[in-house]
Order: C-alpha cells, then structure tokens, then sequence
C-alpha cells in the first residue's frame, strides 16, 4: 500500500477518495505516529485546497465579496513523495494537529459500553480506547474538513478527538467545548458526536453542539435534519430542524428551549437582539469576540436595545451600540469601557 498512499491521499484531498481508499488511508495512519506528523504536513502545505474545499460547509458564514476563493490545484499536483515534508514535522510539534493516545479504562465512555453494543473479539482491544486529536483551538475559532469531508467549526476553547478507526465503518468524534458540524453523509455512516455524558446521532445534517465542562448543562441546536440527544442510559430526546434541546448534568435530564437566534454567531458573526437587555447583548458579543465589554452601571445594563449585525468588527459594533445608547466607549487593550455621555460645557449651555 505504500507506494500507492501518495494517489489515495491526493484523491483523499481532492473529495474523490472512495470508501475503499477512506479505509487505507485510516489503516496507514493507524500504523505510526511518522505517518500521522507526514500526512499533517501534507494537509497544511496544500492548505488552499482545503480552504477550497471547506468553502462548500461555510455557505453557513458571512463570506466576503472581496475575497476571491483560492483555486483548486489539480489532484495531481497534490501526489507528490511524502518525505518532501519531512521538514515539517518540528514546525507541527507546538500545533499537536494530529496526537495519538490512549484514554483510560473506561473514560468517557461510561465504562465498557460502546456505540455498537458487544464487544468481543476484534471489535473491542485497545484500538478502541484510542484517540486521535483532530483539532483544537485557543483563542481563535477555526474551520477543520475531516476525512470524510465532513465540515466542523470550532469555537475558541474547544476540542475535537476522533476514534482511530474512525470512517471505517463508523464515525464518532468526542467533543470539548463548542462546534458547529455540517454532516457529509455519502454512504460512510452514522456520526456520532460524545459531549459529555451525552451521544448526539446523526446522519447527514448541521448542527451546533455546546459542551463546555464548566457548564451546567450540554445544549445541542439542529439547523437541519434530525438528531437524537440522548445519553447511554437515557433514550434522550429527538430533535428536528430549528429545534434546540438541552441535559442537565447534575438532575440528568433532557427538555427542549426556545432555539437562541445567536446560537451560532461565534461562527457567522451575525448576531440579532430584539428588546434585550444591554448587558445581555454584550456578554454575547464579548464572548465571540474574545473580548470584555463593560457598563459603567447597572441602569445601562437594564436599557432594552434593538439591533442586527452581520460581520461587522467589534469597534465598528460598539460604535453603533454606543450612539444607539447614547454612550461613550473607551479601550484599553481588549477591554472596553461604555457609560453615559457627559456633555461638554457648549452642550449644556445649548440645552439651555
């Protein structure tokens, strides 16, 4: 298979591998940590294919039209001998893209139960208990193609770990934190996404999934198709498109909410507030920016405000919630500082 991996991979990156090829190109990574930092490299020297390819997930973001999509080399101008990106593997050492290891008896999964029930033979082993790191992000939130060309957006803060037999015959990934998944379904199976205690099930769908390990709860929002959110004792709760439902971890049940109309805004950077509270507005905005607003005092922060906006950076966005309150901002670093205007000394004798 050796001589063959650099088509499977080429074919792999250009979305025409089939599932024969998918399952190869698992086993050889599968096989040494060399082949897993060679492959990274691979996928991060053609990275304008990738982008390429991720543009078919983010029809769900705000493209901009001044952006030109990069073109998309032909295949086989991506086959080329691996060992040419030997000298990459120490720039991947401090990015841990790709990370083999092996979970604890029993953690995460609840113990010995998997997925598919059994496990004898073949079908359990360490393989099992094994994980692959496929992304992660700090303080950034970042796009990431998996091998089955399904697309997934992380939230800052968050983790993406796969199984290592993942796209063989099965597809389960187990998430810290926050992501949004466009589902490819093209015949590679059920995905099955572990947050927490919980099992979201899906099969060719969009949905966002928000498990953060401080929270109290695991929310799960379908933008379309169907999911079952549930956990491996509790049947859960089936959710369709624009439905949101949520578990709570200390009394262990699910209930559906109202579906947040920002629910994805760390990825779309739309955001839609009808009569909110200031502070509410805020805090939502500050998070998906990484930075902190604050309000001077506490009878700004109950002001109601009406207010859509669609990709516009954070100063621009608290330039129009400043004149819309009539506030005034002041920044300091990532920090910025909103109270009421004070009025000049030729304002107060106007108002006179």
């Amino acid at each position: 298979m050796t001589q063959d991996i650099d088509r499977i991979i080429a074919r792999h990156l250009g979305g025409n591998a089939t599932p024969e090829e998918q399952r190869l190109l698992q086993e050889w990574l599968a096989e040494s940590e060399q082949h897993r930092t060679l492959f990274a490299a691979l996928v991060t020297d053609v990275k304008p294919d990738t982008e390429r390819a991720w543009q078919t997930f983010a029809r769900h973001m705000r493209q901009s039209a001044a952006t030109a999509p990069a073109p998309r080399a032909p295949a086989r101008q991506i086959a080329m001998p691996l060992l040419r990106y030997a000298a990459a593997v120490a720039l991947l050492t401090g990015i841990a893209l790709l990370t083999w290891t092996t979970l604890h008896n029993g953690a995460g999964n609840g113990g010995g139960s998997s997925a598919n029930g059994g496990g004898g033979g073949d079908n359990g082993g360490d393989n099992a208990r094994q994980i692959w790191l496929v992304a992660e992000s700090h303080n950034e939130a970042r796009a990431h193609m998996l091998s089955d060309s399904s697309g997934v957006f992380l939230n800052r803060g968050s983790k993406l770990s796969c199984l290592g037999d993942y796209g063989s015959g099965k597809r389960e990934l187990l998430l810290e934190g926050e992501a949004f998944f466009d589902v490819a379904a093209a015949g590679a199976g059920q995905l099955v996404v572990r947050a927490g205690q919980t099992l979201i099930r899906d099969v060719g769908t969009t949905f966002n999934v928000q498990a953060y390990p401080q929270d109290s709860s695991i929310t799960v929002f379908v933008q379309s198709g169907e999911v079952n959110f549930h956990t491996e004792q509790s049947s859960g709760i089936t959710l369709k498109a624009g439905e949101t439902g949520t578990f709570c971890k200390r009394a262990q049940t699910f209930q559906r909410k109202p579906t947040d109309a920002n629910a994805t805004a760390y990825m779309t950077k739309t955001f839609v507030f009808k009569n909110q509270p200031l502070s509410e507005v805020v805090n939502v905005i500050g998070k998906v920016y990484g930075v902190s607003l604050l309000l001077s005092d506490s009878a700004i922060a109950t002001q109601a405000i009406t207010v859509t906006f669609n990709g516009e950076n954070i100063g621009e966005i608290v330039e129009v919630i400043s004149e819309t309150m009539s506030l005034q901002a002041a920044q300091s670093g990532n920090t910025y500082r909103m109270s009421p205007q004070t009025l000049t000394n030729e304002q107060e004798n106007a108002e006179r």
